[in-house]
């Protein structure tokens, strides 16, 4: 029976670490997001003062290009995080279900004992 509560431990650990991963990577995901969305609000500012002054106005293509440029990569780098988050719950799931299964296994085989223990109960008490 040591065995399969030794497995259940190690397969909690491997969960847990999965789990911190997956914490870890939607970190970063929402990072990203925040990174877009403070990027989306500062070209509105540039735009707001590039129709307010002449100067403005003839900067502003240069920082257009490159907050495009940010915007482009920012968007890149947000797909590729999203797999990684996609892959990491599909890791996170497997090994649940992994670590389900022995622990269902260990619940079974300790039925028949504490079925046992139980009647020993109620015949030393009756």
């Amino acid at each position: 029976m040591k065995g399969i509560e030794a497995l259940i431990k190690i397969r909690g650990y491997e969960l847990d670490q999965k789990r911190r991963a997956l914490r870890q990577i939607e970190e970063v995901r929402a990072g990203i997001e925040r990174d877009i969305e403070a990027l989306k609000e500062e070209i509105t500012a540039e735009q707001s003062a590039a129709r307010q002054s002449d100067e403005g106005s003839f900067t502003y293509g240069g920082y257009a290009r490159r907050a495009i440029s940010r915007r482009d990569e920012l968007h890149r780098r947000l797909g590729e995080v999203s797999k990684q988050v996609d892959v990491a719950r599909d890791d996170v799931a497997r090994t649940f279900e992994g670590l389900k299964k022995f622990e269902i296994t260990k619940a079974a085989r300790d039925r028949p004992k504490q079925i046992a223990a139980r009647s020993r109960y109620s015949m030393s008490s009756a």
